[in-house]
């Protein structure tokens, strides 16, 4: 087995036609849905055996659990209800009624709400956990299949294969806020532990989505993939898993790169996964022979690059690490490293300037290769542009410089931003918003280095005080002096609608010269900056 091959245990017998998987917050139980036989089956994460088998009516399809572990919400599709499970006695405790055809569904992160995929009525339901009553209901598209919701809480992303689109709902005011179109059968959805990502699966399109919640747009596309069924995501590494019908596979996506990593065949028609919380072992729901599979995190190093001046921390996954006495990059001793258990090292990668294995010693055993690791120059930002926006953000900053390939993040003082696209010599990224204006610095972050001596200026709405002298004569060619507020990034004045030739002389105060008009009376002032805008009905007199 190749260092890197992610290993897969033994198949775990469950009822009949499995759909779905989902874990415990504490990692020690996953509860599947099994369609076919109107059963929930409940597997030991420690034994990997199913230790008991929950009935309920009819056709459970999707399958969440409630952030604090107490109670499995059940979608049965058979009989428009969702099933209440509590978990510490594995009984169904309350049915909640006035559904149609539920399919996917997802609970909120303060578990107060669960949203649910009505295939049958188009639109997506609102059921309280405190009354287990439907609450609300949000129109949308044709075919509803899935639902996530973001890490904040305040929007739900739900896939309408019918409709062949993604739709965006608003959690305050429950009404849709944007529609993506053009996909083909979405079906998989889930949200980055940041929220600032949401990945989807096009199960006619082979492909992969990324959108970024920012924009509502989709920032990339990852294609390759044959028929993808359900996607989960892994956060300390980030990775994707794709469940794939088309090949009976399950694809490794790295996130950073947006790259395909691994391909791990011999699942048998697999549909939803669920990845355990420490995020070394993903279960992968097999419909075709009605088992369970355990996939181990891929084996190597995650990240598996860093600067020639080391410091990196990275995580070592593989079997047998439990007695390990010593990690080498190469020939140098990793800087640090702890074993965690027999299947995982926290270690910190020396200086060195070249790609190596990874060599771990236990014992009387002579060392073993478990991964490379591969040493970048330092990542080096040049310039940004544009240098100033709005304290609302939503402008789109190119980055530009080298080696930036593997650009994690960019980062405006504290608050970090997954970039919407990366090359090796530009970045482009949505600015965020801020609470105050005056300037940031910019750092951009790589798997080799963060850098950064760049300075982003959040410019507040400008205003205007005065306009002296406050007439001219049509002919233009007038002196007149503006005065207001946050006047520095004036980038245009037009007075009447016709532009004027202006320079700033400080934050509050522009020189302008009038342009000519086409007839007397008064004119409105307007001051744009790239904070804002800023008009004065009628504040120049044209005589």
């Amino acid at each position: 087995m190749e260092a890197d091959e992610p290993l897969m245990a033994d198949e775990i017998p469950v009822g009949h036609a499995p759909i779905w998987a989902a874990v415990t917050p504490d990692g020690q139980r996953v509860y599947v849905t099994n369609f076919g036989s109107s059963s929930v089956s409940v597997i030991d994460t420690a034994t990997r055996t199913v230790i008991t088998t929950i009935g309920v009516t009819s056709g459970p399809w999707g399958i969440a659990i409630s952030p604090d572990g107490l109670r499995a919400y059940v979608a049965c599709f058979g009989n428009s209800t969702v099933a209440v499970i509590n978990t510490a006695s594995n009984t169904i405790t309350a049915t909640v009624t006035g559904l149609n055809r539920p399919l996917g569904l997802a609970v909120t992160p303060d578990g107060a709400r669960v949203y649910v995929a009505s295939q049958g009525g188009s639109r997506v339901d609102v059921i309280s956990a405190a009354t287990y009553t439907v609450t609300d209901s949000v129109p949308v598209g044709t075919g509803p299949r899935n639902v996530a919701i973001t890490p904040d809480g305040a929007e739900v992303y739900v896939t309408l294969e019918g409709a062949g689109a993604v739709q965006v709902i608003n959690t305050a005011a429950h009404t849709v806020t944007a529609t993506l179109t053009g996909l083909t059968f979405p079906r998989g959805v889930t949200a980055s532990s940041d929220g600032q990502r949401v990945y989807v699966t096009e199960y006619g399109g082979d492909r992969l989505d990324v959108i970024d919640t920012a924009t509502h747009t989709v920032a990339t596309t990852i294609t390759g993939l044959s028929i993808p069924f359900g996607v989960a995501l892994s956060h300390a590494v980030p990775l994707a898993y794709v469940t794939c019908n088309g090949d009976d596979s399950v694809i490794v996506i790295d996130l950073v790169t947006n790259k395909i990593i691994d391909t791990v065949a011999g699942f048998h028609a697999p549909a939803w996964l669920a990845i355990t919380p420490d995020e070394l072992d993903v279960y992968v729901v097999n419909n075709g022979n009605e088992t369970v599979s355990v996939l181990r995190a891929p084996a190597g190093a995650h990240p598996n690059v860093g600067p020639i001046s080391g410091g990196t921390p990275t995580t070592i996954i593989a079997e047998g690490l439990g007695n390990t006495t010593a990690v080498r990059f190469g020939r140098t001793p990793a800087a640090s490293f702890t074993v965690v258990n027999d299947n995982e090292i926290q270690a910190v990668s020396p200086r060195l300037f070249t790609e190596v294995n990874i060599n771990v010693a236990a014992g009387q055993r002579g060392p073993r290769t478990v991964g490379r690791f591969y040493y970048l120059q330092d990542s080096v930002l040049t310039r940004i542009s544009p240098t100033s926006g709005p304290l609302s953000g939503g402008t789109t900053l190119t980055v530009t410089g080298r080696g930036l390939i593997t650009t994690t993040s960019v980062n405006y003082g504290s608050v970090a931003v997954t970039p919407s696209s990366v090359y090796d010599g530009k970045v482009t990224v949505t600015v965020p918003p801020a609470q105050t204006p005056g300037p940031v610095p910019v750092t951009v972050t790589t798997r080799s280095n963060a850098y950064g001596r760049a300075t982003y200026t959040y410019v507040g709405p400008p205003g205007i005080s005065s306009v002296t002298p406050a007439s001219g004569s049509t002919a233009g060619g007038d002196p007149v002096l503006i005065d207001g507020t946050e006047l520095s990034f004036t980038t245009s004045v037009t007075i009447g609608g016709s532009p004027a030739a202006f320079g700033v002389i400080s934050n509050t105060r522009i020189a302008v010269v009038t342009p000519p008009a086409a007839a007397p009376g008064p004119a409105d002032v307007v001051v744009t900056t790239t904070g804002g805008t800023s008009t004065a009905p009628g504040a120049f007199v044209y005589t």
